[in-house]
């Protein structure tokens, strides 16, 4: 037989040897645990935002009609200078819309409210229509998409068929961004989006 140390030594290793087991089940549940509440929260904030996944549209302190200004042949980087060019699109000033409305429907009572802010000196606080959930840890940039070709309606949808803008695609689901990516030849490299 074993003598009394040796039974001691081959417990002891049998003891470290379920540990090791035991910490290695704890952290494969543990991981379990962390990756289905990710899941879980992206199924609610899925069902919080509507049946497609996109939130309804905010309201804004003036009703601007996409469709109206498309009609008449203004491009996206009119009112929105930084789509090519930045990381954001951004928002001319409203002197910028002052420059044509004075002369044009300046009796709409759209119209008037614009040129109020103007008047007023008050910033015109316009809400965000397309977001991405702050948690998701995106670096979304404008400008190279628009480097590469992608159109605004790629991930704005038909802007020019929108009296009210709003979100037509699901930013929360992050399996579109990887299927145009992969299908335009683009990185699927995590860093490419994410910090």
């Amino acid at each position: 037989g074993s003598s009394p140390s040796e039974s001691g030594v081959n417990f002891g290793k049998l003891l470290m040897k379920n540990r090791a087991e035991q910490q290695h089940e704890i952290s494969y549940w543990g991981r379990t645990f962390f990756v289905n509440v990710l899941l879980a929260g992206s199924v609610l904030l899925t069902a919080a935002c509507g049946n497609d996944g996109t939130a309804p549209p905010p309201s804004q302190p003036v009703a601007f009609n996409h469709q109206k200004h498309i009609e008449i042949e203004m491009e996206c980087t009119s009112c929105h200078p930084g789509a090519t060019t930045q990381t954001q699109a951004g928002l001319v000033p409203i002197a910028a819309c002052a420059t044509c409305h004075r002369g044009i429907i300046s009796d709409h009572p759209e119209i008037i409210k614009l040129m109020g802010y103007l008047e007023n000196n008050e910033p015109l606080l316009w809400r965000r229509v397309n977001n991405i959930a702050p948690g998701a840890l995106v670096q979304f940039k404008h400008k190279p998409h628009a480097r590469a070709g992608v159109s605004c309606s790629t991930c704005h949808g038909d802007v020019g068929q929108m009296s009210v803008a709003y979100q037509a695609v699901n930013t929360a689901d992050m399996s579109w961004c990887i299927t145009c990516h992969q299908n335009n030849g683009a990185s699927t490299d995590c860093l490419t989006c994410h910090y």
